[in-house]
């Protein structure tokens, strides 16, 4: 049975995972000479059980005989009642024939042995079984390993266990985040997309129970599926029906009053401290902390409530009936309207609590409330708010929540009515560049976007068409046109968007434009600076922002800071819970791991992307992911799978609506199309492609070196070195300009040039490329009959991709009988290296001890080494290679 299986059945399959240190503390208490016991304590469902059961196989594995029961409230009140099936007594027998006999018969079976009980749920335990144990313990007959609640450690039998002798006790914490994402990926025996991870971890806070309770779920009700060989959960809610029952048991034992404190948090959260002393009693407050159920948080300066688990107020909220609602949410609106006035932080709060409560809101009141909820990117409080409004601004209000929820094809009539009825102009205008850029990118109608600009620039009086300016800098930046791109730019920075949203939109156009003009290291320096902000409102073009800053690094040879720029990134996109942005970043993170030599790692991460970005992500991502796949998968050897990822690219762009990849996106695809050709055996073609493109892609400087390059390594030759060399000079990147150096090195087939490119790549960490470029200086050695330099590049080589995990650059000679040595040589080295002297060699072979010498003086030669240590190193490096 498969580990997704054993969750769906509820079988075993839930590995050991987080819990070492745990376990190792636990066994350590239980077997010192002088120990007795101990006690793992912990919340409910946090894996005590299962530690328990680690435990005691550590006692089986030193040979302790071990029993093992489970406490139940059922059992409470009959004596013995757990151990009823250990204890064959007669109906009549005293506590004390049965004290005497256990002990007994727990000697006779132990034979010499220690004996470990462990027990599940001590608390639980019958006072009669409680007793006997206790005085077990206290004899040295047995030792004792039990599982406590945190919230029953004064309960009876565990106050006489930790009385008799000493018991030591063990926490068991939640788990982190990397360990719930390792249990969550061995669970289900697969990779798992990072959004997923994000999800599960913010719902189990990591608590085992609720983790597996909603992987079982999500497995059977078919909201976790696998999608090209990695499991997602595509939802916006993983709150399960089951999960969501285990939590009605704690929620059930609360009094009237507890129960309605616990709504005002869970239906304010995060709420200020001021506004919980207001609606709530404390006292039963102080209860609900002591319990778990709520705690303090603290954010800069204020102090808030929440719930002590955020799967506590969803499971609130949704039992909360409408009537109560309404009256909590009137009563939170008074409350913090009354807490210092209500700042201007609470308004768009208070604001929804009315609506929410069906009181009367001031039209002002609700669009100051959603455009703040909109700046805040909390987008869907800022569309409920909006849809209240009855107008052109309402209709403005909504349309960009949609926008900044993803909801292209939703947001355009409300974007369409706000251009035509909003009654300033520059307003209508920016309304008309949104719905453009929306079309654009998130519908993926290019023909359709210039239509409203152009409708747009007709209607519209001139001096309001500034507008139109950031929709038409997005349009033609990815629609081929990067020099109406520039003229357009060069507008929009003298006269930004009023509108934020309009800003976010374009806050990365200008180091992306940059970027692809060579100057990688400007578009670093913006980020430095200050000049571009990373956008808040709108998650995907927040992570466009994000990936724009990580690709400048990468392309300004500044590898190490680009990987832990992404890696942050990234983490702060999980955070955030959008899917486009996620994938966004897994791209990044998979471009940074390419150069760093780390191919399997880079396939990890764009399958990641590729699995997270749909049909409907925003233009061009999808296309850059599907098109970095391919290029990894083809550098991997994976042909089949690379055409594939290519096809699916072309595909959709045929479909649907029609829309095409023009200008940059299209010189990607091509790029990586012709890597692929190269790669199938057909270097000429790929040669004539490169060639074509470099000659229509003059305007994009970035483009040009990425042909040249690629040409340079395919075909090397002293013009194409040149002319790379003509156009890096423009840059600004010094990993352009290895680029340069590389091209030369080769044309020139000059191995001391191609050595010192290679180690210069590889100290900045570009370990792919670095590899390649030693390979090549280790060919040209050979040809110039330098064979000892050459298997002294042949072992640096081996290094090279033993840190590349095996990699191998696909158009370089492989690996194999590089050393020249003679199949005598070999063998005679692989038993030199094996520890065999002269003369055994020699008796071994039936040869003089003369010969073996001379061949190991050549082989030594060969090899680049001047004895028998560097020989032994030599050839295991060669075995691990």
């Amino acid at each position: 049975m498969s580990a997704p299986e054993s969750f769906v059945d509820g079988d075993g399959g839930w590995p050991f995972v987080g819990r070492t240190r745990e376990r190792d503390r636990a066994v350590e208490a239980l077997t010192a000479p002088a120990a007795s016991g101990v006690v793992l304590t912990g919340d409910a469902g946090v894996g005590k059980s299962r530690l328990l059961e680690a435990v005691l196989e550590q006692a089986l594995r030193r040979q302790h005989v071990v029993l093992r029961v489970t406490a139940t409230p059922g059992w409470r009140g009959v004596p013995f009642g757990v151990l009823a099936s250990r204890l064959p007594q007669p109906s009549d027998a005293s506590v004390a024939d049965v004290f005497r006999d256990v002990e007994r018969r727990l000697r006779e079976v132990a034979a010499g042995r220690g004996v470990v009980v462990g027990v599940d749920d001590l608390n639980w335990l019958d006072d009669a079984s409680g007793a006997l144990l206790e005085r077990l313990v206290a004899g040295g007959t047995v030792r004792v390993v039990a599982s406590v609640r945190g919230d029953a450690l004064d309960a009876a039998p565990v106050v006489a266990m930790r009385r008799s002798r000493a018991i030591d006790r063990v926490h068991v914490p939640p788990l982190d985040p990397d360990e719930t994402a390792l249990l969550v990926r061995e669970g289900l025996g697969g990779p798992v997309d990072g959004l997923t991870l994000g999800a599960l971890w913010r719902i189990s806070q990591g608590n085992p129970l609720f983790l597996r309770e909603a992987l079982r779920c999500g497995l059977r009700d078919g909201g976790l599926v696998q999608r090209d060989g990695m499991w997602t959960w595509p939802t916006e809610s993983l709150c399960p029906t089951h999960l969501a029952d285990l939590i009605e048991q704690t929620l059930g034992t609360l009094t009237p009053e507890e129960a309605e404190a616990l709504q005002y948090v869970a239906h304010a959260e995060p709420a200020p401290l001021a506004l919980i002393e207001r609606t709530v009693d404390p006292l039963t407050a102080e209860r609900l902390e002591e319990r778990g159920l709520i705690r303090l948080v603290r954010h800069g300066a204020a102090v808030l409530v929440q719930t002590g688990h955020p799967l506590y107020a969803e499971v609130v909220r949704n039992r909360t009936g409408a009537l109560r609602a309404r009256r909590l949410r009137r009563t939170l609106a008074e409350a913090l309207a009354a807490v210092d006035g209500g700042g201007t932080d609470d308004r768009a709060r208070i604001a929804a609590w009315r609506c929410e409560a069906d009181l009367p809101v001031d039209a002002a009141d609700l669009l100051a409330a959603s455009e703040y909820a909109l700046r805040r990117h909390d987008a869907v409080l800022a569309e409920r708010l909006g849809r209240r409004i009855d107008s052109a601004r309402g209709d403005w209000q909504v349309g960009r929540a949609l926008v900044a929820q993803g909801r292209s094809d939703e947001a355009d009539g409300y974007l369409a009515r706000a251009a035509a009825n909003l009654t300033d102009p520059r307003d209508r205008a920016e309304a008309t560049a949104l719905r453009a850029l929306n079309m654009f990118w998130g519908g993926r109608r290019p023909d359709r976007a210039r239509e409203v600009l152009d409708a747009g620039r007709r209607e519209l009086p001139v001096d309001a068409q500034s507008g139109l300016l950031a929709a038409e800098v997005g349009v033609a930046a990815f629609g081929g046109d990067a020099n109406g791109a520039r003229a357009s730019m060069t507008r929009l920075s003298a006269d930004r968007p009023r509108d934020p949203l309009l800003a976010t939109a374009v806050a990365a156009l200008l180091p992306y434009l940059l970027l692809f003009d060579g100057q990688p290291g400007r578009a670093v320096r913006m980020f430095e600076t200050g000049e571009v902000d990373i956008p808040e409102t709108w998650p995907t073009m927040r992570a466009a922002t994000q990936a724009c800053h990580v690709q400048s690094l990468l392309l300004s040879g500044r590898l190490q800071e680009a990987e832990r720029l992404a890696q942050r990134y990234y983490q702060d996109a999980v955070a955030r819970g959008a899917a486009d942005a996620v994938g966004l970043l897994a791209f990044s993170r998979g471009k940074c791991a390419y150069h760093a030599g780390q191919m399997r790692r880079s396939m990890r991460w764009l399958h990641e992307a590729r699995t997270l970005v749909g049909e409907r992500t925003l233009f061009p991502i999808r296309d850059y992911v599907l098109s970095a796949n391919a290029y990894v998968a083809a550098q991997l050897g994976e042909l089949a799978e690379s055409r594939r990822l290519l096809r699916q690219l072309v595909d959709g762009h045929t479909e649907g609506d029609g829309a095409h990849a023009d200008g940059l996106v299209a010189v990607d695809a091509e790029l990586t199309a012709a890597w692929l050709t190269a790669a199938e055996g057909h270097p000429a073609t790929a040669v004539a492609t490169l060639r074509e493109l470099h000659g229509r892609a003059g305007q994009a400087m970035t483009v040009s070196v990425e042909c040249l390059h690629l040409l340079s390594r395919l075909e090397p030759g002293t013009g194409t070195a040149e002319r790379l060399a003509a156009v890096t000079a423009d840059c600004d990147s010094p990993l352009f300009e290895l680029w340069s150096g590389y091209a030369h090195a080769l044309a020139a087939d000059d191995p001391a040039a191609l050595e010192r490119v290679g180690t210069a790549l590889e100290a900045s960490g570009y370990l792919t490329l670095g590899l390649e470029a030693v390979v090549a200086a280790e060919a040209a050695c050979g040809r110039r009959g330098d064979q000892r330099r050459a298997n002294l590049l042949a072992r640096r080589a081996d290094l090279l991709r033993q840190r590349c995990g095996g990699y191998w650059p696909p158009l370089s000679p492989r690996p194999t009988d590089r050393d020249g040595l003679t199949p005598r040589e070999r063998q005679i080295c692989e038993l030199a290296s094996a520890g065999r002297d002269n003369a055994a060699i020699a008796a071994e072979l039936v040869l003089s001890v003369r010969t073996v010498e001379n061949h190991l003086q050549r082989a030594y030669v060969k090899l680049g080494v001047r004895g028998r240590s560097g020989l032994t190193q030599a050839i295991d490096g060669q075995r691990a290679g």
